[in-house]
């Protein structure tokens, strides 16, 4: 029986996160767990999908200065886990911040783990495999941490959107075995930066279980959307630059401006949550635009949406466009350089250009095409989850 490691940051509602989890279900779901024995580290053990990791995967206990380092001061996660050598970390990031300690050229989670690796303690474990489910420290910590045969490490987006400092990454992704992403152009990005890795690196698409997702669709209700009479529209994603959501805003004032009576839910949390609501209070929008945080059941919301709208900047493969294509609905979304992994233009979704006007454009050409709308609910139809992606799974990362 092998024994694997795998090692992410949360259990968040992110999509790593939603990977992860459909995987280890799937691999329970098929039996196929039962030949290997898998220990998992979550370094915040939090997140509205803890608590769904399958029974057949043991929880470790995560390391606790692991636990400091991803989690800030005053965060709940810690007030049980009291540590001398996290104090010391906690101290040495603020202060090393303030006086400039880290290299500007290093992305946030590089000083990270320059200010904590000698904290952290090595994993006392032997493993045939240790899989890094997450680029960052996770990656980090399996490479200098954790003892183990062979080590797998994921990226879960296009890697130079991600502003490593390459430098600081390349004795990582030289040193390991296999390197993990999930669509062409994030595979092509990588591999830009290093060509002499493109045999290492290879492509497993984000696992969806359609029938677990339908099913969850009906277990809840989505409050917000019970006013029947206006248009309901959805975005999901972590309220950051990266997913746009300010250009959402800006395209819900012009639809506002035009006189569509309109309900737009965010769901979500992250940094930019005071500056988007700044962003709604000023435009007056706060009776069509609804922040609502994070929810343990998203999929009521994606059913009960009449069109689902993503505004990203970049993307690796969204799995949330997997998600409402499962539930078939009519879907607006921005040219990112990897949309096309996800939507065919005009035949299962409308791609508008990354702007508010085209944004609001396109929500309206589906409302007032009812045909065309009609025509990507057929089409998505069609599609069927891949769950038998899990025998590449399997293949990449467990048995390599």
């Amino acid at each position: 029986m092998k024994r694997i490691l795998i090692v992410i940051q949360d259990m968040e509602s992110g999509g790593g996160q939603k990977s992860l989890l459909s995987f280890l279900k799937c691999l329970e779901n098929s039996g196929k767990v039962e030949q290997y024995q898998i220990d998992l580290i979550v370094a915040k053990p939090t997140g509205i999908f803890y608590a769904q990791i399958p029974s057949s995967i043991h929880l470790c206990s995560t390391p606790k200065e692991l636990m400091w380092l991803g989690s800030p001061l005053g965060d709940r996660v810690l007030k049980n886990s009291f540590s001398i050598k996290g104090l010391c970390g906690k101290a040495k990031w603020i202060i090393g911040k303030r006086i400039r300690l880290f290299s500007s050229d290093l992305n946030e989670e590089q000083k990270l783990w320059s200010c904590w690796k000698k904290l952290i303690p090595q994993n006392k474990k032997r493993y045939d495999i240790a899989i890094s489910y997450m680029n960052g420290f996770p990656n980090y910590y399996v490479m200098d941490k954790v003892c183990a045969q062979k080590k797998v490490l994921w990226i879960h987006n296009e890697y130079q959107k991600l502003r490593y400092n390459v430098e600081f990454d390349r004795p990582y992704y030289e040193s390991c075995d296999r390197i993990i992403t999930i669509s062409q152009k994030c595979l092509e990005s990588f591999v830009e930066v290093f060509p002499t890795l493109k045999n290492k690196i290879s492509i497993l698409e984000n696992i969806t279980i359609k029938k677990d997702i339908l099913n969850l669709g009906n277990d809840g209700v989505a409050v917000e959307f019970e006013e029947r009479n206006r248009v309901k529209l959805l975005s999901v994603g972590r309220l950051g630059a990266q997913k746009g959501f300010d250009l959402a805003i800006k395209s819900a004032k012009v639809l506002k401006d035009r006189g569509v009576d309109f309900i737009w839910i965010i769901l979500g949390e992250g940094p930019d949550r005071k500056k988007l609501q700044e962003q709604i209070d000023a435009d007056e929008l706060n009776n069509n635009v609804k922040l609502i945080g994070i929810r343990s059941n998203p999929y009521v919301y994606i059913k009960k949406c009449d069109i689902f709208v993503q505004t990203s900047r970049f993307e690796g493969k969204s799995i949330v466009l997997d998600e409402a294509k499962i539930f078939c609905k009519p879907i607006v979304v921005t040219n990112y350089p990897t949309v096309g992994d996800s939507i065919v233009d005009g035949q299962n979704g409308l791609i508008v250009e990354m702007n508010e006007c085209s944004i609001a454009d396109g929500i309206q050409r589906l409302l007032e095409n009812t045909i065309l709308a009609e025509s990507f609910v057929s089409e998505l139809r069609k599609a069927e989850g891949n769950e038998k992606e899990l025998n590449r799974y399997i293949g990449n990362m467990l048995d390599i």
